[in-house]
């Protein structure tokens, strides 16, 4: 593809945006999103990928370690996101990814196809006049049987939202400089908080904001909060632009749309009227609840869909990264609930208990549905039931492929030249499941930094105790690569 070479200056390489690493824009968890809607994504471990707005494509990358025989491709209207993403690249000795700088207007719409195509907030953050563009590239490169993610705000629940950006936006037009413009929109938002009326449709939005924002990068709140072009969608309309592209809504890649548990009778009757149609039942539930405000939809191809899988659940592997809490209520009847911080769940029967605590043993590594059967016995079915139940509510995470990474290294303990490079030049890095990893705030970040490069597979643990041992002028002893090598193989980092 013939790069971009007279763009005018971009926001983005005068602002750098956050890196993504977000595991539901990975072919792994698209293919498992879809057995769990009923229908089988094509095997990513050999899969073509395209990333459009890839920034600088470390989520790419991430995908690519696991998958060495994909084709990864990515790009980007930003140059300076494509320079910092290359200079990772070609620390990391990855052969199957190629970045570069492109625009989706001008992408060719001919040319060889996709099985995934990811698309990760992009379409609500650009001009009106590329957004059908957008689309139209999906439709033309994803493949027969292929799958897109694509994500976007979507009305009912952006209108706070779009109210405050167009207001913010307008006031901080003219003042000069990044961190003054930043600054006056932090002012302006707290005076819109403190004064809103208890009624208020903007209250919720406004308090959320505020409590979230000490822990915002300052890129993402330019670019998100401060965005020139920011224009939610109805999923419906969304719906319909999609079909004009050729393409048609085939779930919710976060399983919004599948969880159905908290709803009463004539709820469930209202979304039974849209069994055969996922792209209504994704617009009924979002008027049921109202409160998805960043939609992950995939698309597939309207003359072409991925096959139906109405066996899917025996393809998946499940894992489970929380811890089992026991408490007892006012009456002294114990209560096991089990939490990863963002889902909970409360366990209500024996068959939940065996489910979350046989996962739970093994974490972090996962087991199938036949694994779980073989250590749980019982019904095939119920059991089948009731993890597909826990997936929906993602305590328990589905993977559409097989664990590529080990939690017990050998002698010569090995990471991926992907995390080798991202710990040569900085704090952060990306697991074999697809999961950041900061040492931006450990005590011993260089060493760490230092040992997680020095784990290439060519040097034994003595070995790299020497090492470690000149380079820092401190005695590292065997017992504490030792130690390393344990809490770093827990967190998904080795290579089998």
């Amino acid at each position: 593809m013939a790069e971009v070479v007279d763009a005018a200056p971009f926001a983005y390489d005068a602002i750098q945006y956050p890196s993504g690493v977000n595991a539901l824009q990975t072919p792994d968890r698209i293919r498992a999103a879809g057995l769990l809607h009923g229908w089988r994504g094509p095997d990513p471990a050999t899969a073509s990928i395209l990333e459009i707005g890839c920034g600088d494509g470390y989520n790419l990358m991430g995908i690519a370690a696991v998958s060495p025989q994909a084709c990864c491709v990515g790009f980007d209207l930003s140059r300076a996101a494509i320079a910092r993403g290359r200079d990772v690249l070609a620390l990391s000795g990855l052969a199957n990814v190629e970045l570069a700088v492109g625009d989706v207007a001008t992408y060719p719409l001919a040319g060889e196809g996709f099985d995934y195509i990811i698309c990760h907030g992009v379409y609500t953050w650009i001009p009106y006049f590329v957004r059908q563009p957008l689309l139209d590239l999906i439709g033309a490169r994803l493949k027969p049987g292929g799958v897109a993610y694509i994500s976007f705000d979507a009305l009912p629940a952006a209108a706070p939202k779009a109210a405050i950006n167009r207001f913010l936006v307008k006031r901080v037009a003219d003042i000069a400089g990044l961190e003054a413009r930043v600054d006056a929109a932090v002012r302006l938002l707290a005076i819109l908080a403190r004064n809103q009326h208890s009624q208020s449709r903007l209250k919720v939005q406004l308090d959320q904001l505020m409590n979230d924002l000490p822990r915002y990068m300052q890129g993402y709140f330019v670019h998100d909060w401060l965005a020139e072009h920011y224009a939610p969608i109805t999923l419906a309309d969304f719906r319909a632009a999609a079909g004009t592209a050729g393409l048609r809504c085939a779930g919710d890649a976060s399983l919004f749309d599948l969880y159905t548990g908290d709803l009463d009778d004539e709820a469930k009757a209202l979304l039974a009227q849209a069994s055969d149609d996922p792209a209504e039942r994704s617009n009924i539930m979002e008027i049921l609840r109202g409160a998805h405000q960043f939609r992950r939809e995939l698309l597939v191809r309207v003359d072409a869909p991925p096959p139906p899988a109405p066996n899917g659940l025996d393809e998946l592997s499940f894992g489970y990264m929380g811890e089992r809490i026991e408490s007892r209520d006012e009456e002294g009847e114990a209560i096991i609930a089990y939490t990863d911080g963002a889902a909970h769940v409360v366990a209500r029967t024996p068959l939940v208990c065996a489910v979350m605590d046989e996962l739970l043993t093994v974490s972090p590594n996962e087991l199938t549905l036949a694994d779980l059967a073989e250590r749980i016995g019982g019904d095939r079915v119920i059991l089948a039931g009731e993890v597909r139940r826990l997936a929906i509510r993602t305590l328990v995470t589905a993977h559409g492929t097989p664990q590529n990474f080990t939690t017990s290294p050998g002698e010569r303990p090995r990471t991926p030249g992907l995390v080798r490079a991202m710990m040569s030049l900085g704090p952060d890095t990306i697991t074999l499941r697809h999961s950041k990893l900061s040492l931006e705030h450990n005590a011993d970040q260089e060493l760490t930094r230092t040992f997680l490069t020095l784990c290439d597979g060519s040097r034994s643990r003595a070995d790299i105790a020497q090492a470690l041992t000149a380079q820092s002028g401190q005695e590292i002893t065997p017992q504490k690569v030792d130690d390393a090598v344990t809490r770093f193989a827990a967190a998904r980092l080795f290579e089998p």
